[in-house]
């Protein structure tokens, strides 16, 4: 691997995987532990913010409720195109309201009205008695809302401070892998070589 900065060199394969139209190009897999130590991966939308990376969650879900409990977590990211994973060690951190603002209103209206929805007695993840109550609700606060809402409270955009990363990159046939580690220091990341 040629780039030693883990983030930039990140950054480039996220641009790579968009050429190639790849799937995976803007996801990433967050993991967090719950209260019962339980470890909780999910897939959501890893955003170019700032400079750095974020995620945009809500308070309500249990995400939101285990990175404001412990703000560490890992973040997957794997592209089929190129082959390539890299996991990230962070902590993360509230970003200011005007960002999640700005990122916000370019969401689809109906993820708009859905971050409402969640704090309007539907906690993202809490059962349903049926799908029909949600898009009641859905409905009734997108007819209300008027046409540029403002994000809720419990909206949040959670920049990502890496505290070391990890790239692993598979070859196929009988080359073997390359898998390396990057850990920050005074004058930058350093970079170890890993069995893969």
């Amino acid at each position: 691997m040629a780039i030693a900065d883990p983030m930039l060199a990140l950054s480039a394969d996220r641009s790579l995987a968009r050429q190639h139209e790849d799937s995976n190009a803007e996801l990433c897999w967050l993991a967090t532990v719950d209260s019962d130590g339980w470890p909780r991966v999910r897939a959501l939308v890893l955003r170019d913010v700032a400079g750095g990376l974020a995620l945009f969650i809500n308070a309500t879900s249990a995400k939101g409720r285990q990175l404001t409990r412990d703000p560490r977590c890992q973040i997957a990211c794997w592209y089929p195109s190129l082959q390539r994973q890299w996991r990230l060690q962070a902590r993360v951190v509230t970003l200011d309201r005007a960002v999640l603002a700005e990122h916000w209103r370019r969401r689809p209206r109906t993820s708009q009205v859905l971050d409402h929805v969640y704090v309007q007695g539907f906690p993202q993840s809490s059962p349903l008695a049926g799908p029909e109550a949600l898009r009641e609700a859905h409905d009734r606060l997108d007819a209300s809302l008027g046409n540029h809402p403002e994000p809720p409270y419990e909206a949040l955009a959670l920049s990502l401070e890496v505290t070391s990363a990890e790239c692993l990159q598979i070859h196929p046939g009988t080359r073997l892998h390359d898998r390396w580690q990057f850990t920050p220091s005074s004058s930058g990341w350093q970079r170890q070589a890993l069995v893969p």
